[in-house]
């Protein structure tokens, strides 16, 4: 007869089972939070992605009322994109997805091979729409416009329900080779 588990071996269990998800916990925070989990930017990660949100510089931002977008039912991943990311928009699910799909397109060229990675500003408007985008990087001609294209290909973000009012948000978006 087989036993499963005896009263002598009991603790031991119980503390493996506390350790593991101790580590579990760890390794998902970090992966918010960055590096310790005491970063101060949120940041999301997915597979050679970072996706956060930067603090807006302009002041004098239009924002939309909630009567004024169009608010829908989010999905999981979304609704925690976004409150990970402490944002009123919600990328949609396959946005990640998307850009990382796009990467080995990006970094085609001899050129855009010797890059590491890229970071891009994406401007979100009070509508949710992509208004702009900003090259942090130094990139060449061809990965310029290969990420113009990529950033035109963007969809449209998901206000969140819940606040009374959505104004411009800027990201920061870092792709890696």
């Amino acid at each position: 007869m087989i036993r499963l588990l005896s009263f002598k071996s009991f603790p031991v269990f119980v503390f493996c089972i506390l350790f593991i998800g101790q580590q579990l916990t760890a390794k998902a925070m970090a992966q918010v939070n960055g590096e310790d989990g005491l970063d101060k930017t949120v940041t999301v990660q997915y597979n050679k992605l970072s996706l956060s949100m930067v603090e807006s510089t302009e002041k004098n931002l239009k924002s939309s009322k909630a009567k004024d977008v169009k608010l829908e039912p989010l999905t999981i991943v979304e609704e925690n994109i976004a409150n990970n990311l402490s944002s009123h928009w919600a990328w949609p699910e396959y946005t990640l997805d998307m850009i990382d799909s796009y990467s080995p397109f990006l970094f085609r060229t001899k050129k855009s091979q010797a890059v590491e990675e890229v970071k891009v500003l994406l401007t979100v408007d009070s509508k949710g729409k992509l208004s702009g985008y900003e090259l942090v990087s130094e990139v060449d001609k061809g990965l310029k416009e290969r990420l113009d294209y990529l950033v035109r290909k963007l969809p449209k973000c998901k206000p969140v329900p819940g606040f009374s009012n959505y104004s411009p948000e800027v990201f920061e978006l870092t792709i890696r080779k």
